[in-house]
């Protein structure tokens, strides 16, 4: 949905600016938008939200180097757990051994094929 909106808004900005009348058009939104932007209320938000970015920068930056660092054990050792860590799987085990597909069996009367 958010896509859609996106392009939307890119395709009625482009049909706007590649009229002979979308200058002008171009001109009124611009203006428009520079003066919301320049709006002491909008200007308090994006202060504020500066600050909180401000202030929680270095646990977000914790957090990433954990995350980074815990990606990096798990690249080095295979698969990030030990085997007695990790939890029973009844999917790893019922899979068979081998990486061949498995064939359903033949039915009453009918002759198995080989395998190819």
């Amino acid at each position: 949905m958010m896509r859609a909106l996106i392009f939307a808004a890119g395709a009625a900005a482009g049909f706007v600016a590649g009229t002979r009348a979308g200058r002008e058009t171009y001109d009124k939104m611009r203006g428009r938008s520079n003066e919301l932007w320049h709006n002491p209320a909008v200007q308090e938000k994006v202060s504020g939200a500066a600050a909180v970015v401000k202030e929680k920068a270095p646990q977000v930056q914790e957090t990433v180097g954990a995350l980074a660092d815990k990606a990096a054990h798990r690249g080095q050792s295979g698969s990030g757990q030990h085997a007695a860590d990790k939890p029973a799987s009844p999917v790893a085990e019922t899979k068979p051994a081998t990486d061949e597909p498995t064939r359903p069996p033949a039915a009453p009367g009918e002759t198995p094929r080989s395998p190819e």
